[in-house]
C-alpha cells in the first residue's frame, strides 16, 4: 500500500471516566471538553513524498493574506502546515515521529511510532486515537 497523499479524519477516539468515545465529521462533539477533537476533525494529513508528514488546517479566503503576515504558507488548495515531522515505511510499515524523546531503563526509546493500517485500508494513527481515510 502506498499512504502517501492527503488523508482525512474519519473517527476520533476519545477516552473519558465514562468510557470512549467515537466522534466523526458527521457527528463531532458538542460538549466543551471535546473541543480540541471537534478541531482535530477539521486538519488533514499529507504524507509527502519527501518523507515529510504535515498536518494541514484549512485557511478561508478571508484570512489567507493576515495567515501570510504571520508566516503561514498557505497552498493553493488552501491549506497551510499547522506541523510536521517526519515518516518513513520499513519493511512494509508505516512510521511517523513523535517527537516524543525518553528513556526506558537506561535506553534511549525510539521517538517513531507506528501506523497500523486496517484491512478497509484505513490508517490508524496517533496510537490508534485517529482513524484516518485517504480524501
Amino acid at each position: 500500500m502506498d499512504i502517501r497523499g492527503i488523508w482525512k479524519v474519519r473517527e476520533v477516539h476519545v477516552p473519558t471516566p465514562e468510557g470512549e468515545m467515537v466522534f466523526t465529521p458527521d457527528n463531532p462533539p458538542t460538549d466543551e471538553r471535546f473541543e480540541g477533537s471537534a478541531e482535530l476533525m477539521q486538519y488533514r494529513t499529507e504524507f509527502a513524498e519527501d518523507g515529510v508528514l504535515n498536518t494541514l488546517m484549512f485557511v478561508p479566503e478571508e484570512m489567507r493574506e493576515e495567515a501570510a503576515k504571520h508566516g503561514a504558507v498557505v497552498r493553493e488548495d488552501g491549506y497551510a502546515a499547522v506541523e510536521s515531522t517526519a515518516w518513513k515505511e520499513e519493511n512494509g510499515k508505516f512510521y511517523y515521529d513523535t517527537k516524543i524523546e525518553g528513556e526506558v531503563l537506561g535506553e534511549k526509546v525510539d521517538s517513531f511510532a507506528e501506523i497500523p493500517v486496517t484491512e478497509d485500508g484505513y490508517l490508524l494513527y496517533s496510537f490508534g486515537m485517529i482513524i484516518l481515510e485517504r480524501v
